[in-house]
């Protein structure tokens, strides 16, 4: 297990690395880069390496082309969370001082690293799992008025016992 999450970890910042050096504006151009690069890797593992790292589109000499969220403008922060709230379903529920978000299955990584970008004062922290992102506040006041402000953002309000 922990051979294969440094695999990912080595494949991923390979990834990072090589969408930052070139004009990559296809998954598969990707595929094919990272196994040039000596990382074999088919289309839907770049798919779920994409939401992961939070790779966007941007425009680039004329063309569409990945780049990591750090070359791209932050925007107070928080356009990168509205981006992912419209590619992806989010339903969020208060558990105590809690904030926990549901998301599709692989896209909690980019959904958490979206809320520490956002710069929203009620968040202390995240913790991301597959599909499954919880966001620590430090009262329970807090966690509700995150909830209301990311309802803004597109997330649903998850309904008690659903």
């Amino acid at each position: 297990m922990r051979e294969a999450l440094s695999r990912k970890h080595h494949r991923q910042q390979a990834l990072v690395r090589l969408v930052r050096q070139q004009r990559l504006s296809t998954q598969e151009e990707l595929v094919r880069a990272l196994k040039t690069a000596g990382y074999p890797a088919t289309q839907a593992t770049v798919s779920r390496d994409i939401v992961e790292l939070g790779l966007l589109k941007v425009a680039r000499d004329g063309a569409h082309v990945y780049a990591p969220p750090s070359v791209v403008s932050q925007g107070g922060g928080t356009d990168r969370l509205r981006r992912f709230s419209e590619d992806y379903p989010v339903e969020a529920a208060v558990a105590a001082n809690m904030v926990v978000l549901r998301s599709s299955p692989g896209t909690a990584n980019a959904l958490g690293a979206a809320l520490d970008a956002s710069g929203l004062s009620e968040i202390l922290g995240t913790l991301a799992g597959d599909d499954t992102v919880f966001v620590a506040t430090s009262t329970e006041r807090h966690a509700r008025s995150l909830l209301t402000r990311l309802t803004a953002f597109g997330i649903a309000r998850r309904e008690k016992g659903a």
